[in-house]
């Protein structure tokens, strides 16, 4: 007799989803970014590097989850428009700069658009975790390759602000006041290169979200997808050291862990612990019988996930407006807002206690109502 193969959502993509966002909010609410969270200048991971690479590793996931049946070209066509407009208007809104002839063409939101375009196109290519795997890998090969290459032409044979592929390629494609701060700091974070690292780690992501849903309709408990998992997971690391060793081995030229080209000794291990992460409340709340308790402790977390897209770009623009909003002494909106709600005279505890309140009352308004913003 064959197990009826289970087609519901898995809870715990929800949840991780929405403990990321936690982090988002917290983070989007600070007034003031300690130098060693900040991100990093150039080489080198800091706390805030992570933030929008464990985002895009989830999508990746995601969309593994969402067209591991079908793809829905035309309504996807659709949604990568309207994101690419939105992050335009994003770019304007955030930086206050409105003038065409400077208006930054690349952002995070266009990256995210172009993310979901190639993960829906490559669904249709594959549907399965193995497929997935190899274009990970193949991914990977080819974004190491192009920085290493680049680095090899590089005094000392290292990528630096002035001597990278991001630099060249971003500013003659888009133009140098279209890019990141006019191409003045020698690269675009969200630019053509980084959107190749992002592949990576959506890739990543697909990879993890097709495999626990191999193991779910082949009609196996979570159990069996602790060792499957746990050995990607493990590649995945194994991968993104190889992407750093290897080339220097090879060509002298060093491919460092870094998230302003988003390089695979970044993605990969960042990838890992996405899926360490997942694997854990997987087992914890996708296994028959979870206790009611902890469904409806994390319903809260659930609802946020839902709506991951709107509560991750939805804080980061109206932290950018409350900043910008500054008074004849000074302060901006963001402070006096602080002041406003503190307690016991803790102003940003109180204030990143309130904006991840009020996220969470509207995603559990939205989740609600089943009104849902999709990528």
């Amino acid at each position: 007799m064959t197990t009826p193969v289970r087609t519901g959502r898995l809870t715990s993509l929800d949840v991780v989803r929405g403990l990321m966002l936690v982090v988002s909010v917290a983070v989007n609410s600070l007034l003031v970014t300690p130098g060693w969270f900040e991100h990093a200048e150039w080489t080198g991971v800091h706390g805030l590097d992570l933030v929008f690479p464990v985002f895009v590793t989830l999508t990746g996931c995601g969309l593994g989850f969402a067209m591991h049946r079908r793809t829905d070209v035309g309504g996807l066509a659709r949604r990568v428009v309207v994101l690419v407009v939105v992050g335009l208007l994003y770019n304007a809104l955030v930086l206050d700069r409105w003038d065409l002839a400077t208006w930054r063409l690349p952002g995070v939101l266009q990256l995210y658009a172009a993310v979901v375009a190639v993960v829906a196109l490559e669904h249709l290519l594959t549907r399965s975790w193995r497929g997935w795997a190899l274009a990970t890998v193949l991914l990977a090969v080819a974004h190491t390759t192009l920085l290493a290459v680049w680095a090899a032409g590089c005094a000392g044979g290292a990528l630096t602000p002035d001597c990278n592929p991001s630099g060249a390629l971003d500013v003659a494609v888009f133009g140098a006041p279209h890019v990141y701060a006019a191409g003045d700091l020698g690269h675009d974070p969200e630019g053509l290169v980084s959107v190749l690292g992002a592949l990576v780690s959506a890739a990543a992501g697909a990879t993890v979200g097709h495999l626990l849903l191999s193991v779910r309709d082949a009609g196996r408990g979570p159990r069996a997808a602790v060792l499957p998992v746990a050995g990607l997971a493990a590649g995945a690391a194994v991968l993104g050291w190889l992407a750093a060793v290897v080339p220097g081995l090879l060509t002298g030229t060093a491919v460092p862990a870094m998230k302003r080209l988003w390089s695979a000794p970044f993605s990969l291990p960042v990838a890992a612990g996405v899926a360490v992460v997942l694997l854990l409340v997987h087992l914890a709340l996708d296994r028959p019988g979870t206790p009611a308790a902890a469904r409806a402790a994390t319903w809260p977390l659930v609802a946020l996930g839902r709506n991951s897209l709107l509560v991750y770009f939805g804080s980061h623009v109206v932290t950018s407006l409350l900043l910008q909003d500054v008074d004849a002494g000074g302060a901006s909106a963001a402070q006096r807002l602080a002041a406003a709600v503190s307690v016991g005279g803790h102003n940003q505890l109180s204030l990143t206690v309130l904006a991840v309140l009020a996220w969470t009352a509207l995603a559990a308004v939205l989740h609600r109502s089943r009104i849902y913003l999709r990528p």
